[in-house]
């Protein structure tokens, strides 16, 4: 149940706040009426926006109470922590550094949540259902990973349930690839769309091939709708597996697993919305995977892009039916073609030109 009282916002720090999901979490939380509190190494006054950080210390911005700290000093989130009624963990770091800070962190993350007795959320993805039964994965899909990212993804999600059992009550949000206004970061969606407005666009697998993705906005909502059930609802033994036949009971167990299906589509259908849009022929060529081989013999992070690849060569979908029958309904689902104008800088104007907008 939730420590706050009716008069009372519900409570939640969000760890990774500065990343792609987690700002996009951290806003939405704010707007739903929650006291949000982010973590980071250095924080910046967002309401000035003045490109000034601050080093030390607790500062207040935009109703979110941001507070400087780092896992690698544990001591350093004890303050952020009290008193929470949920801690979200979004943390990510670069693929090379992922054994051990991942491993690390996330322990750091469950002691952090058992000292405080606040309900842990981990942003699951993909990597460790490796190739599910049917291309098709379910809140029942067992740990299967292939590589060596898909193993370390097991294991932080094995951390989770374990601690359960020992009185961590955790929620798995399972997403595909995001894409999204404001990802500051690398990622795939960006990459392969990045050439738009110059009438071109790369592909990372066959052309026709579906893929999942997640549309930011979308996957924040959920999440926090998730997030206020999972603490106003009373929580059963980590062992009790009535959630498999009615997760909307009156009593859930005290770890689950909540694929979000998201957005499904192929780079030929993004093609032909990006064309749409704005009138043009898009020229689609595939990334330079042969090139990324060579690099990977000097360059970590290209042989951990390559072990990944299989996710492009494969139709791997997610069932969203457990998550729907917590919320009551289906996620909000934006159109593709509003998302896609959202996510790509510039495109709003050229589809604006078109008499096409969203």
């Amino acid at each position: 149940m939730s420590k706050s009282t009716i008069n009372t916002p519900k409570t939640v720090l969000i760890l990774g706040a500065t990343g792609g999901f987690g700002s996009a979490l951290t806003t939405q939380m704010s707007l739903s009426g929650w006291q949000v509190r982010a973590m980071s190494r250095r924080v910046f006054n967002r309401s000035a926006n003045d490109g000034k950080g601050c080093d030390t210390g607790e500062q207040k911005t935009n109703e979110v109470d941001w507070f400087v700290g780092s896992l690698d000093e544990p001591a350093s989130l004890k303050l952020a922590a009290q008193g929470v009624d949920m801690i979200v963990h979004s943390v990510n770091v670069p693929y090379p550094k992922w054994d051990p800070l991942m491993l690390d962190y996330t322990r750091t993350i469950i002691d952090l949540a058992r000292d405080n007795d606040a309900h842990l959320m981990f942003v699951g993805n993909i990597y460790n259902a490796g190739l599910p039964e049917n291309g098709v994965i379910t809140e029942h899909t067992i740990n299967a990973p292939i590589n060596e990212k898909g193993e370390i993804r097991a294991n932080l999600e094995d951390m989770l349930e374990a601690a359960s059992h020992a009185g961590v009550r955790s929620t798995i949000v399972r997403f595909g690839d995001f894409f999204g206004p404001g990802i500051n970061t690398s990622n795939w969606f960006n990459i392969c769309t990045k050439g738009v407005l110059k009438n071109k666009m790369s592909t990372a697998g066959p052309v026709d091939l579906p893929h999942t993705w997640a549309y930011l906005p979308d996957a924040a909502k959920a999440t926090e709708r998730v997030a206020s059930i999972r603490i106003d609802t009373p929580s059963e033994s980590a062992s009790d597996s009535s959630f498999a036949s009615d997760p909307f009971s009156a009593e859930q167990p005290a770890f689950i697993v909540l694929p979000f299906a998201g957005h499904v589509f192929s780079f030929s259908q993004l093609q032909d919305v990006i064309e749409e849009l704005t009138g043009t022929d898009i020229k689609a060529g595939s990334l330079p995977w042969p090139m990324f081989k060579l690099l990977g013999f000097v360059w970590p992070v290209m042989r951990d892009i390559l072990s990944m690849r299989y996710l492009w060569n494969h139709d791997i979908q997610m069932d969203g039916s457990a998550l729907t029958k917590l919320l009551g309904s289906a996620p909000e689902h934006t159109p593709l073609a509003q998302a896609v104008i959202a996510t790509v800088p510039g495109l709003a104007d050229s589809a604006e030109r078109e008499g096409k907008a969203a």
